[in-house]
């Protein structure tokens, strides 16, 4: 009779009892160590990649041309690919002193206000929120994205920034819940901090639930101008797309006046406010860029105005105030700070639907695109200073 042997099963019961009560600080360190491990591998992986495309590309080059050329060929290939992610770098870093400048030129804008009455603490909110992102974004670290699983394409990213940082600065620039964006635009927070090596949640997570509300007026043109004017410089170096000289004087004339017209000072309307968050799981790539949002109303009365109806947006306060819409296509969603984690004033989406009223609801549900254009293209962020140590 055959004889059973129990120290495999032994030894994966003992081996499972193990990992199932390993303490979370110590798997926090092994998966630090397993990301560092993998990171110099992309590289590793990128550079066997190059070499077999170029083993594979050999056989069917053109004959006329020497193996020396062809070397040289390839090799200005992989400078070029390495200039222009160096380009896409230095890009981040212009948009990010060009947001700071503009947040300097919508303070100087609000300064030069002169009311009376309730207009003035509008814009005197205004003035102190627009002071404490300058604060801020000051202080930003800047951060490369140096790895991302594949399973949680579209949940996480890896920086290379870490407590050492942090003991170089003799300061908190990087801890746990530390806002991340791109610009004045929210993408995302700090959730692990190793030494060498952060965790960034992603704003397209469904477990990243920011506090935002809609915005109407000014802030809401800004997006815009600013989007025209990167379309504008992107067209400039593409004369090819159009069919006469005439025709890219046109469409530059056209996106010019729309700019300078979004450009004047609009009325201001700080409207409903609720919860945002993603739509992608844990799987791998899942899901795009859709954001859900939910539980958007104007209840209760705020420093912003007061509490208006679900339906008509009438005041519930003022019998004769304004009818507005609490929710609109196309108002911009900013943070409010009511989560904890993200400052007031940052930039997350735009609305793109905004459900209807079910019978008995008391609040509405919305559809939202995030403001970055692209979630799979991000190379480098910068990294705020948590919250609960600054402002």
């Amino acid at each position: 009779m055959r004889t059973v042997k129990w120290y495999p099963y032994i030894f994966f019961i003992i081996f499972a009892f193990f990992i199932c009560n390993i303490s979370k600080t110590t798997s926090q360190k092994a998966r630090f160590f397993c990301i560092g491990s993998l990171c110099p591998s992309w590289e590793i992986c990128h550079f066997l990649k190059e070499k077999t495309l170029l083993a594979f590309s050999s056989y069917s080059r053109p004959s006329l041309i020497t193996e020396q050329s062809w070397k040289e060929l390839e090799a200005l290939k992989r400078e070029n690919q390495v200039l222009q992610m160096q380009l896409e770098n230095i890009n981040e870093w212009f948009l990010h002193e060009d947001r700071i400048e503009e947040q300097i030129h919508r303070l100087q804008e609000v300064q030069q206000e002169k009311v009376e009455g309730d207009v003035h603490f509008f814009y005197a909110r205004r003035q102190q929120q627009i002071m404490n992102i300058l604060k801020l974004q000051l202080k930003a670290l800047p951060a490369k994205v140096v790895y991302r699983e594949p399973c949680s394409w579209s949940s996480f990213v890896w920086v290379n920034v870490g407590e050492n940082q942090n003991k170089a600065l003799r300061s908190i620039a990087v801890g746990k819940n530390s806002p991340v964006v791109v610009g004045n635009t929210l993408i995302g927070f700090v959730e692990e901090v190793g030494s060498c090596r952060s965790k960034v949640r992603l704003l397209t997570d469904s477990k990243l639930v920011p506090a935002v509300r809609a915005v109407r007026g000014s802030q809401q043109n800004y997006v815009i101008v600013r989007q025209i004017e990167a379309l504008l410089q992107a067209l400039q170096t593409r004369q090819e797309l159009f069919a006469s000289e005439q025709e890219s004087k046109d469409l530059f004339s056209e996106l010019q006046k729309i700019s300078f017209r979004t450009g004047y000072f609009a009325e201001n309307f700080y409207l409903a406010k609720g919860e945002l968050c993603g739509s992608s799981l844990p799987l791998w790539r899942s899901r795009g860029q859709v954001l859900q949002g939910v539980g958007f109303n104007y209840d209760f009365p705020d420093e912003e105005g007061p509490a208006r109806d679900l339906r008509t947006g009438e005041s519930l306060s003022e019998k004769h105030g304004k009818k507005v819409s609490l929710l609109r296509t196309g108002d911009l969603l900013i943070t409010t700070g009511l989560d904890g984690v993200f400052p007031p004033g940052f930039e997350v989406a735009i609305v793109t639907e905004v459900h209807s009223l079910q019978e008995g609801s008391s609040s509405y549900e919305i559809k939202a695109k995030a403001l970055v254009q692209d979630f799979n293209e991000i190379y480098t962020v910068f990294i705020l200073p948590p919250l609960d140590r600054e402002i």
